[in-house]
């Protein structure tokens, strides 16, 4: 069926609950309030209930570490940022074609995080390999930098069935949230 969007009570994003069952439990159970649902209806014999889109939860939930799911440069994350184009020459890329590069390389000790990753063509990938940009005679056309808040948007939505974006993203406008706390 559908998929749930689950916020903290700081209005920050938390998870995504994969099987409705579970996000409806956490509304019938009190732990969680229904701010957007879906249309479906599930029926028990007695009852009926609209599937949850949006939930936010009524207590602030702990987690024991803090993921920054969004300073770990992966190949959707990077490509996002760059608008699929290499940063060297320009040229348009896709998933399949471009590739990442660490404008630092890890053999020289640079970190692998959204502040040294970059997107870039095969060719001038392999023209770089693992020396600095200025020792090879390449410009960056950008340097790299976090993702803003759209771009974390579109790394979350971007596989998500267009039901459930309309009523994430619809629910979010409404009511003026961004996802992550700064």
């Amino acid at each position: 069926m559908s998929r749930c969007m689950v916020l903290n009570a700081s209005y920050e994003f938390l998870a995504i609950e994969e099987h409705w069952i579970d996000a409806l439990g956490l509304v019938l159970s009190g732990k969680a309030v229904s701010l957007e649902e879906y249309p479906d209806v599930v029926r028990g014999q007695r009852c009926s209930f609209r599937l949850p889109a949006v939930v936010l939860m009524r207590y602030q939930v702990k987690t024991l570490r803090r993921r920054q799911v969004f300073n770990v440069p992966t190949r959707k994350a990077v490509f996002i940022r760059d608008g699929f184009e290499c940063q060297y020459c320009g040229t348009r890329i896709s998933m399949t074609t471009g590739t990442r590069d660490h404008v630092i390389p890890r053999s020289r000790g640079g970190p692998d995080t959204m502040l040294n990753v970059v997107t870039a063509c095969r060719s001038c990938n392999g023209r770089k390999d693992d020396k600095l940009p200025d020792q090879v005679g390449m410009v960056l056309r950008n340097r790299p930098r976090a993702l803003t808040e759209e771009e974390k948007i579109q790394c979350l939505i971007k596989l998500v069935r267009a039901k459930e974006r309309n009523a994430w993203m619809g629910c979010l406008r409404r009511l003026g949230l961004g996802l992550w706390a700064a």
